[in-house]
């Protein structure tokens, strides 16, 4: 999905991009990762291909604890 970065959705597609590639680079499956965080695999699933337009910062921060990665991870 292509997005403006003026765009006031612009900084959910890079973090759903970015929740993709941790995702991947710990080895993990959407349905592993919607377990680890008690969240439906539907839910990572729409989030990574930028289906749903907003999700809350807590969720990012249940990605972040789990994996133990930096929350500043996901905006780059």
């Amino acid at each position: 999905m292509k997005i403006n970065k003026d765009d006031n959705k612009y900084i959910y597609v890079i973090v759903g991009q970015n929740i993709r590639r941790i995702r991947k680079e710990k080895g993990l499956t959407q349905v592993q990762l919607a377990d680890l965080i008690q969240y439906n695999d539907g839910t990572i699933a729409n989030i990574e291909n930028s289906s749903y337009q907003t999700f809350s910062l807590e969720f990012v921060y249940l990605i972040s604890k789990k994996l133990n990665i930096p929350l500043i991870i996901f905006n780059r």
